[in-house]
């Protein structure tokens, strides 16, 4: 087979006869995500004809005990009447699901795994081969082993092989790349997709629409328009429950380098030329290099103390009394290119706040000739929390005046039935392009290489012997105080 058709058939799609196989599988993200995804896509009619899913940990699980896994979302889901019930089809994914008991740093497990797979080709596949999704719903730290045991004892070059591993991808640039250089000893590159699930989050994958379906839009998204820009993450809860993880990663890694990049990237490209695997990748890939490493002067920190009845971080049985992991992050970054430097762009991210919102805003400059001396700068929003939506904040003329006074005002679209995004429809998005062969919103190596070159100096420096110490702030409230300061050096409109 020449190497053309052997890329044509592992980036084709798999339409019928997939054996997918969650690693992971009695651990928290196979529960929460890709199991209640992957049965979304059945009852939605998305997954490939013949699909059968094997679910594969360390634990021993009965039955009983794997059923609760694979449905214990998905029956809360129907208590809170997000999705209606279907038993028919419960039933129906009951008996796509089967559980194998293995390690993941021995042969035999895996052997084990391959005879269970072989059964299911040879019993109910009528004796064909199957194409092979391996889902990592493991620690980031598993990865380059358990890849490599697939391809040693599960990869069957005779159909697509796909495999799936989850953000974080390592801890900074020498780890990542040493991550990815494993990987790729027994992997090509299109066949490893890369998820970060807000790009399949519906209001992300919104700004596509938004920017290139609409001549009007694209030429007010630079530099002589724009001010600044901030993207803006809080959340009302803390890291209970998650001290360990957290604790390890901290702010920054667990959403600043990934998710919250993710979207500054695709809200500061340039235009594809299409919406193919590479001509999209291939412009994100570009303004990332064109982002310089953070300063360590522009940044605040913050740890959350107790507050509102809550424990404060360092009170959480699972994180360290002397803990100096922030909770709280801000930071400015800069793109040195042509159409946006001078710019700067805010981040804000935090946890145990007063409220959960997630924006991302154009701030536009005043107008040349101010004649109205309106002073609320106009913007372009795109919100995911609360209530998703996009809207234009503008200075309108005050109904009914008599005079010219102005008025700031939204011109806003809206998700019809979406009161909060959530992953839930962005695993079943991401999910759904692994079986068609999509890799469009997944993550490039290059991509995740230039991600990390911004912030990893950074990193050092937070985590060096003379790193800063996080400011506390009380549970519940908005935060540091020193955030506001930091703001006005940028002239960020103080309801960002």
């Amino acid at each position: 087979m020449s190497n053309d058709s052997q890329q044509d058939q592992r980036s084709g799609a798999i339409e019928e006869d997939a054996i997918v196989v969650v690693f992971g599988a009695s651990g928290d993200l196979a529960k929460k995500s890709t199991f209640p995804a992957l049965y979304a896509l059945l009852v939605e009619g998305l997954l490939p004809a013949n699909t059968r899913i094997l679910g594969y940990a360390r634990s021993k699980m009965s039955d009983e005990k794997f059923d609760e896994q694979l449905f214990w979302k998905i029956r809360d889901d129907e208590k809170e009447g997000h999705i209606k019930a279907n038993d028919a089809k419960k039933e129906e994914f009951k008996k796509m699901c089967k559980y194998v008991q293995g390690p993941y740093d021995k042969d035999e497990g895996f052997q084990g795994l391959e005879k269970e797979m072989r059964r299911i080709e040879n019993e109910e596949f009528d004796g064909k081969r199957a194409n092979r999704v391996f889902y990592l719903a493991l620690p980031p730290s598993s990865f380059a082993q358990v890849s490599h045991m697939i391809k040693k004892n599960n990869y069957w070059s005779g159909k697509i092989n796909r495999l799936v591993i989850e953000k974080p991808f390592g801890k900074d640039t020498e780890d990542c790349r040493a991550m990815m250089d494993s990987i790729a000893e027994d992997w090509k590159e299109d066949e490893i997709y890369r998820i970060d699930h807000y790009l399949g989050e519906e209001m992300i994958r919104a700004i596509y629409h938004l920017r290139f379906a609409n001549r009007f839009i694209e030429p007010l998204l630079n530099r002589e328009h724009v001010e600044s820009i901030s993207v803006v993450m809080k959340e009302k809860f803390g890291a209970e429950g998650r001290g360990g993880y957290f604790d390890e990663f901290g702010m920054i890694r667990d959403v600043g380098q990934n998710h919250l990049l993710q979207a500054i990237s695709i809200l500061t490209m340039d235009p594809p030329d299409s919406m193919d695997n590479d001509s999209m990748r291939d412009n994100k890939v570009d303004v990332l290099k064109s982002i310089p490493p953070i300063e360590n002067s522009d940044l605040v920190l913050g740890q959350y103390a107790e507050g509102d009845g809550k424990k404060s971080y360092v009170d959480d049985e699972t994180v360290p009394d002397n803990s100096k992991t922030a909770t709280f992050a801000q930071w400015a970054m800069k793109i040195d290119n042509e159409r946006w430097k001078g710019v700067p762009v805010l981040v804000k991210c935090g946890k145990a706040l007063d409220e959960g919102i997630m924006t991302m805003t154009f701030n536009f400059k005043a107008p040349k000739h101010n004649v109205f001396n309106v002073s609320a700068p106009s913007a372009l929003v795109v919100r995911l929390n609360p209530e998703p939506a996009i809207y234009f904040k503008t200075n309108l003329l005050k109904p009914l005046s008599k005079g010219s006074e102005s008025i700031s005002d939204e011109m806003k679209y809206t998700v019809p039935g979406r009161k909060v995004a959530g992953d839930k429809l962005a695993y079943e998005v991401v999910i759904g392009n692994v079986f068609k062969g999509d890799q469009s919103g997944f993550v490039r190596e290059d991509e995740v290489i230039a991600s990390w070159e911004i912030f990893t100096p950074l990193l050092r420096y937070i985590e060096g012997p003379n790193g800063p110490t996080p400011v506390k702030y009380a549970y519940g409230s908005h935060g540091p105080e020193e955030q506001f300061e930091f703001e006005k050096r940028f002239n960020l409109p103080v309801d960002q």
